[in-house]
């Protein structure tokens, strides 16, 4: 079972070790106990902090982990646990967009379901002496699975796992429908049947692209609704089952295009080809439609990252040879303005 939050209940790591009297050999219990640090990203301006994301386990018996977010300061070594540890609730995918405000994506919503928060910092972090309380942005009735915010923090997307031609609001109902009628039973037309440990059940990773803006009071929200890329397409971006949005989306210099990777799961060839293709979308504009860059190679074409100064330069991984999943990813350029593909060797 897992164990109920309780603050008189919380250890951290080092307070377990440090309250052992005897000696022992370490060993695989111990390698587990270990804190799992990651994602460190640095203050956008000054570079003297950073921001890093710390997973500890309930001491000693490992039932229950809480993952939250930390300040050190690189100057005088002063850290700082931002984020209240709940057992069961984990922050993650977070963007320092700005001195003081953090968007992070969590599962801290009264409905248990991960959305977005933001998290604003005081003027001297190393003097807190509580942990911060986050705003909850959004309150879908869905998870949101994947974040990324653009340089201005004006445009931000995320993911939803949607039915094709619903929106989050109606895949909720129909999977509200779909309990309450206690059926079980799916019928397949084409594959993916299951692919690694997942049946595949109609639902696709959708990103979705909203403009967000802060209010007087120093919270973000979104100024504009919440636009599905693929919103009739039967696919996935990111790709299942490893597809990372840090890697596979892209916001350009001026935040005013969006490029995201696809595969194609419409047809049952989606098992034995290895094409992706990168799209972009032209945020300026209202159509907001999306535009195939890389169709003519029928090779995996990947993680597009565009320059930080010039919106029309946009940089990915590529294979030549289509069908083979251990071809050599080469890094290519992408000019649109002229219109030129560059081969980096």
């Amino acid at each position: 079972p897992t164990t109920i939050w309780n603050a008189s209940d919380y250890q951290s790591n080092s307070e377990y070790y440090q309250s052992l009297i005897s000696p022992r050999n370490f060993d695989q219990s111990d390698n587990l106990r270990l804190d799992r640090l990651s994602s460190p990203q640095f203050h956008p301006t000054n570079g003297k902090s950073i921001i890093y994301l710390r997973r500890q386990y309930h001491m000693p018996d490992l039932r229950g982990s809480t993952t939250t977010l930390h300040w050190l300061d690189l100057e005088t070594n002063t850290t700082v646990q931002l984020t209240r540890p709940i057992w069961g609730i984990h922050d993650q995918q977070f963007f320092w967009v700005d001195n003081n405000t953090i968007l992070f994506l969590s599962n801290r919503a009264s409905t248990d379901l991960r959305q977005i928060f933001q998290l604003t910092l005081p003027a001297n972090v190393s003097q807190t002496a509580d942990f911060i309380d986050p705003i909850q942005i959004t309150n879908y009735p869905l998870n949101i699975d994947n974040l990324l915010v653009n340089r201005q923090a004006s445009r931000l997307a995320f993911s939803c796992q949607v039915y094709p031609n619903l929106t989050i609001e109606e895949t909720a109902d129909r999977q509200m429908a779909e309990k309450a009628s206690d059926r079980s039973i799916y019928q397949f037309d084409k594959l993916f049947i299951r692919h690694w440990d997942e049946y595949m059940t109609g639902r696709r990773h959708h990103p979705f692209l909203v403009q967000i803006a802060r209010r007087s009071n120093g919270i973000f929200n979104f100024s504009s609704e919440p636009f599905d890329v693929l919103f009739s397409v039967d696919s996935d971006s990111p790709t299942r089952p490893f597809g990372d949005a840090k890697v596979q989306w892209s916001f350009s210099a001026t935040g005013n295009s969006f490029a995201y990777t696809r595969q194609y799961d419409e047809t049952s060839a989606v098992t034995w080809t290895t094409n992706l293709d990168i799209w972009t979308v032209n945020l300026s504009v209202p159509e907001h439609l999306s535009v195939c860059i890389t169709c003519d190679n029928l090779a995996t074409d990947t993680d597009p990252s565009y320059s930080p100064t010039d919106d029309s330069i946009l940089v990915y991984r590529s294979h030549s040879i289509p069908g083979y999943e251990s071809d050599q990813f080469k890094v290519k350029i992408y000019n649109s303005q002229p219109y030129y593909f560059h081969l980096v060797q």
